[in-house]
C-alpha cells in the first residue's frame, strides 16, 4: 500500500512539474496558480480551440495525402533519344463450324466402340464448343449431350480430358503462321510467337512479357495490347477477327505509354491505384502467369469465381507447364455442365464492374505501365491469296507521353503536421523528448529519491509567495 502511495505521489508530483514548466504554448498558465482562476480559464479556452484546429487541419491534411498523393502529366519525348514503342501482338485460333479438323475426326472416332456405331455429330458439334471459345453459346454443353447419356450403341460425349483434346485439336504455331514481317523484313515467327494459355484457349504473343524477359490452315483474330496483357474472352475492345481466305485487314494505330517516377512504388496500392508487373499478389491469390496486368487480374478473378461456384475451372485456364498441381481442378462434363448453367464460360462484361452484385466482383486495377493505344483506321480489302493476313502500322513515334508522379512524399507529411502543431501549439520534436523525459527519467528519479526532496507544489508556492511579497516590497517603496 505504501508503494502505491508512493507511486501515486510521484506521478501527481512530475504531472503538476511537466504542466508548469512544458515548453507547449499555453500550458504554462493554464497551471500556474500564480495567476487568477479567469486569467487560467482564458488560456484553457484559447489552448483547446488551437487543438481542436490543430487536430482537424491534421485530419483534412491526411485525408488529402491519401487521395491525391499521385498525379498524371503530360511530358515531351525526346525522338532521337528515346527507344520506339510497340503494343504486344497476340493471335488466337478461332474455330469454323463448317471446317473439317481431322484431328479432332481423329479423336472422336476412337470414342466409338466398335464400326456398328454410328458417328454422332452432335457429340463432334459439342467437343468444337469446348476447344474454340467463339463457337460456345450458352446451353451448349447440356443440349448436345444428355439425349445420348442412357443410350448404349450411341456415340456419347467424352467425359473428361477436354485439355488434351484441345491440345491436339488446335492449330499449333507452324499451322498457323505462314510468314512474318518487321519493316518489310522477314523474321521466324514461332521464334518470336510464343505459346500462353488464356481464356480463349492457347494464343502466340509477340513482344510481351508474359513468355519472354526481354525480346528483342486456321482461322484466327488478332489482340493489339500491352506487353503486359493476355487475349482475353471479355476484353473485346482491340480484337480483330479475321473470317474467310484471302482477307487482308491493314490496322493503323497511335500509342501514348505512360513513364512511373521511382516513389509511386513507395505509394499504398489503393492510393496509386494501379499495380506494376511484378506486383502479382491479388486478393483472390497469387496469379499463375509471370507477370502482373488487368487482364491477367481478370483471368485469375473469373478462375476464381468458377472455382467457388462449381469447384472446378475452365480448362483454357490451366497454364500448360507451369500448374500441374492444379489438374485436378480442371472441370470434366459435370463441371463444364456446372458453368455452363452459371454462365461463367462466357460470362456478361458486367461481371468485370465493381458494383456488380450477381457474383464475385473483380476489383482489378489497371497496370502502372499500361499505355494507351487507339486505332485511328482499318482498311480490310481481299487478295488473290489462300491465306488471312493482318498489317500493323505505328502512324507516327510518340512525341509526348504521360507521367505518374509523386505530389506528396513522406517527409511532406511531416514538414505538414510539424509545421501545423509548431503554428498552433508550439509542439516540436524536442516536446516529445521534454514527455518523455519527464515521465521516465523524473518519474523513477522522484520514485528512487522522492522522500528526501521538498514538495514541488509546497516550493513553488513558497516561490510564489516570496515573488509576490518582493513586488509588494518594491512598489511601496516607490510609493
Amino acid at each position: 500500500m505504501s508503494l502505491l502511495l508512493r507511486l501515486g505521489r510521484a506521478f501527481y508530483r512530475i504531472l503538476v512539474d511537466y504542466c508548469t514548466n512544458a515548453s507547449l504554448a499555453g500550458i504554462g498558465y493554464i497551471f500556474n496558480r500564480r495567476y487568477h482562476v479567469t486569467e487560467r480559464l482564458f488560456w484553457f479556452g484559447c489552448s483547446l480551440i488551437a487543438w481542436i484546429v490543430a487536430v482537424q487541419l491534421i485530419r483534412s491534411y491526411m485525408e488529402l495525402f491519401r487521395k491525391d498523393t499521385v498525379s498524371i502529366a503530360v511530358e515531351n519525348i525526346d525522338t532521337r533519344a528515346e527507344p520506339i514503342v510497340f503494343p504486344a501482338v497476340g493471335v488466337c485460333e478461332m474455330g469454323y463450324v463448317k471446317e473439317v479438323y481431322p484431328e479432332l475426326q481423329s479423336y472422336l472416332q476412337r470414342l466409338q466402340a466398335n464400326d456398328a456405331i454410328e458417328f454422332n455429330y452432335d457429340v463432334e458439334d459439342f467437343m468444337m464448343r469446348v476447344i474454340f471459345h467463339n463457337l460456345y453459346n450458352e446451353g451448349a454443353i447440356t443440349n448436345f449431350c444428355t439425349m445420348y447419356e442412357e443410350c448404349d450403341d450411341c456415340m456419347k460425349c467424352p467425359k473428361d480430358g477436354y485439355n488434351r483434346a484441345a491440345a491436339m485439336v488446335r492449330a499449333n504455331c507452324s499451322e498457323l503462321f505462314h510468314e512474318c514481317r518487321w519493316n518489310e523484313k522477314p523474321f521466324d515467327c514461332c521464334r518470336y510467337f510464343l505459346p500462353i494459355e488464356t481464356t480463349v484457349g492457347s494464343c502466340y504473343l509477340l513482344n510481351s512479357v508474359q513468355t519472354v524477359e526481354n525480346y528483342g490452315r486456321a482461322f484466327d483474330e488478332t489482340h493489339i495490347m500491352n506487353e503486359d496483357d493476355i487475349p482475353h474472352i471479355l476484353l473485346g475492345r482491340l480484337r480483330f477477327q479475321q473470317i474467310g481466305p484471302g482477307h487482308e485487314e491493314k490496322i493503323y494505330i497511335t500509342l501514348q505509354n505512360i513513364a512511373n517516377d521511382p516513389l509511386v512504388r513507395s505509394v499504398d496500392i489503393d492510393v496509386r491505384r494501379c499495380l506494376f508487373p511484378d506486383e502479382r499478389h491479388l486478393p483472390f491469390g497469387n496469379t499463375s502467369y509471370p507477370k502482373y496486368s488487368y487482364s491477367v487480374c481478370v483471368t485469375e478473378c473469373l478462375k476464381s469465381i468458377q472455382l467457388r461456384a462449381c469447384n472446378c475451372f475452365h480448362h483454357n485456364m490451366l497454364l500448360t507447364g507451369k500448374c500441374r498441381h492444379e489438374n485436378v481442378s480442371v472441370c470434366d462434363y459435370s463441371g463444364l455442365q456446372c458453368l455452363d448453367r452459371s454462365g461463367l464460360i462466357a460470362p456478361p462484361t458486367r461481371i468485370l464492374q465493381p458494383w456488380y452484385t450477381g457474383g464475385i466482383p473483380c476489383h482489378c486495377y489497371p497496370s502502372c505501365t499500361e499505355n494507351e493505344i487507339r486505332v485511328v483506321g482499318r482498311h480490310t480489302y481481299f487478295n488473290d491469296q489462300s491465306e488471312r493476313s493482318v498489317k500493323l502500322k505505328l502512324m507516327i513515334h510518340p512525341t509526348q507521353r504521360y507521367r505518374r508522379q509523386i505530389v506528396r512524399e513522406d517527409i511532406d507529411v511531416v514538414v505538414s503536421i510539424g509545421g501545423i502543431l509548431g503554428l498552433f501549439t508550439g509542439a516540436s520534436i524536442l516536446s516529445i523528448v521534454e514527455f518523455f523525459y519527464f515521465f521516465t527519467v523524473r518519474f523513477i528519479s522522484y520514485t528512487v529519491i522522492g522522500e528526501d526532496e521538498p514538495d514541488t507544489a509546497s516550493s513553488d508556492d513558497a516561490q510564489s509567495s516570496a515573488d509576490e511579497h518582493d513586488e509588494e516590497q518594491m512598489y511601496t517603496n516607490i510609493s
